[in-house]
């Protein structure tokens, strides 16, 4: 499809140079509110506490191009820091709050991050001063080889702004601000490297495509960590000068509906399965929903009956379908809207107006006609490849510039598109794909342990669901709650099996494979019946 520019156009600015000129524009409107620890943030007062922080960050040593790991949950910190490393040049490196002391170590050494701002509570066993250089802690007190937020805050004080204005000079729209790490099928995560330009221009036409402007409250308690979070709902909604809602600093729904209500929150967005919790919980009220208007569903199909209740009983009319990822900078395609219902569940919309998608024959490399089902591959934005794994990203790039999602999908006449299944044996939980591979070299590393299988099947709310089935050594002594313990212990939350079971066979070809499609039928008869 070619690329239409319609009424939006590229930009080319900076995240920080967007920033600036919205604080300029809309001084008093609120940009971060928390209303768990009583912070209202107008523009103007954001703006400067991320001035302080860049020119702290500044004078701790931290140059252009350094890395720079930000492992904690939803806090308007995250926020402020995600702006600042923009605005200095630093490159940013999310980390899931919850990943486990292997994947944290890993990927602030793949990452080669010099520094890292933390929660306090997090990762106490692990010794960072042998790897890092700066640790800044987010809390008010002091600690021992740490910089404490309020300590960072006060150095950026000693520094005049000049320093500041001139090292904001030196940064292009072309140049790397973040490395966000997504799994891979060797079974370690793979960075994905992404400039201003991309995340600037895919939120900026997504947030168009939705019809957010600088009067919308978006609700935000997607994780930050994730790029739905930190791109689709925070970066998309601060550079049209809208005000950020942050109920809870994990997913609590209680608050959540609390914040709606009294916040008067105009655009939600999360997966299908967080909505739907939302709504069936007992403090809903959908009267207390009047102000909800818009927003984005992603990460899983959204169920034909949670958006009939959503637009037409509840009244969020306006709330779109979107499918995006990691290495394509965020949104891909989404619907719009006023896009009648059945388009709303049945596809994931056309594509956006600053990137091209189309449907190949995955054998042949052939452009397929509307009706046909293909790989998906879009072009436009692009990550500008993985870190330091130049044959994983030309694995994944073609010389044209196309980028091969691994997703089976199919477009229409007028460009909608629908995902039919997937090419690559990956798991899609809440819009999280999870490599089964990298699990299972996990567990192998139980003692007792033979063989492990990591597979998906399908669920009604989730997408899929994961489950481990295992095979154990003649002899072993071992308990499946000792492996679930085990797993716990090691595998990242967002990533965890829900389900477990010892087998004494897989069933496998005449050439000994196993057949996982087999295993998601049978784990599908025996847990949802």
């Amino acid at each position: 499809m070619p690329v239409s520019q319609n009424r939006q156009d590229i930009i080319r600015k900076t995240i920080g140079q967007l920033i600036n000129e919205i604080a300029a524009k809309y001084p008093n409107n609120m940009a971060i509110v928390h209303p768990d620890l009583g912070i209202r943030h107008t523009y103007s007062f954001f703006l400067s506490e991320i001035d302080r922080a860049a020119r702290g960050l500044i004078k701790m040593g931290i140059k252009k191009g350094d890395r720079v790991a930000l492992w904690a949950p939803n806090t308007p910190e995250w926020i402020i820091s995600q702006m600042a490393l923009a605005k200095i040049g630093a490159i940013l490196v999310p980390i899931d709050p919850g990943a486990g002391s292997e994947d944290l170590r890993y990927i602030l050494e793949q990452s080669g991050s010099s520094s890292i701002i933390m929660a306090k509570g997090l990762g106490d066993e692990m010794d960072y001063t042998s790897i890092l250089e700066n640790i800044i802690i987010i809390d008010e007190k002091s600690y021992p080889d740490m910089t404490s937020w309020k300590e960072l805050m006060e150095i950026g004080d000693g520094i005049d702004i000049q320093t500041l204005a001139k090292r904001e000079n030196k940064i292009n729209p072309g140049d790397e601000v973040a490395i966000m790490y997504t799994s891979g099928t060797t079974g370690k995560p793979k960075g994905v490297i992404l400039d201003h330009l991309g995340l600037v221009n895919k939120s900026v036409f997504s947030a168009y495509r939705q019809g957010l402007n600088n009067q919308d409250r978006l609700c935000l308690f997607f994780p930050l960590f994730h790029m739905f979070g930190n791109t689709c709902i925070a970066l998309a909604g601060l550079i049209k000068g809208a005000a950020i809602i942050m109920p809870c600093d994990t997913f609590e729904p209680s608050k959540i509906l609390s914040a709606i209500y009294k916040e008067k929150c105009t655009a939600i967005f999360g997966s299908p399965s967080m909505l739907i919790t939302l709504i069936d919980h007992a403090e809903f009220e959908p009267e207390r929903w009047q102000t909800v208007l818009k927003g984005a569903i992603g990460g899983a199909p959204c169920p034909m009956e949670l958006m009939r209740n959503l637009v037409e009983d509840i009244g969020v009319s306006d709330i779109t379908v979107a499918y995006g990822i990691t290495e394509a900078s965020s949104w891909i395609t989404m619907t719009r809207p006023d896009d009648p219902l059945d388009l709303r569940v049945s596809t994931i919309g056309t594509t956006l107006e600053c990137n091209e998608v189309k449907i190949l024959d995955p054998i042949t490399g052939e452009d397929l006609p509307p009706h046909n089902q293909g790989e998906l591959c879009t072009r436009g934005f692009l990550m500008k490849g993985y870190y330091k794994m130049p044959a994983a990203t030309a694995s994944v790039i073609d010389k044209e510039g196309w980028f091969h999602s691994g997703d089976l999908g199919e477009m229409d006449e007028k460009g909608y598109v629908k995902i039919t299944g997937r090419l690559k044996d990956v798991i899609v939980r809440e819009g999280l794909e999870i490599y089964p591979t990298e699990l299972e070299e996990i567990i192998y590393k139980l003692p007792g342990v033979s063989e492990v299988q990591i597979f998906g099947f399908p669920h009604p709310d989730k997408g899929q669901e994961v489950a481990a089935w295992i095979k154990l050594k003649e002899g072993a002594n071992m308990s499946l709650d000792s492996v679930v313990k085990y797993a716990k212990e090691n595998i990242d939350k967002e990533k965890e099996p829900h389900y477990y079971k010892f087998v004494t066979e897989f069933p496998i070809t005449r050439s000994g494979k196993v057949q996982k499609f087999k295993l998601s039928e049978m784990a599908k008869k025996e847990y949802l019946g």
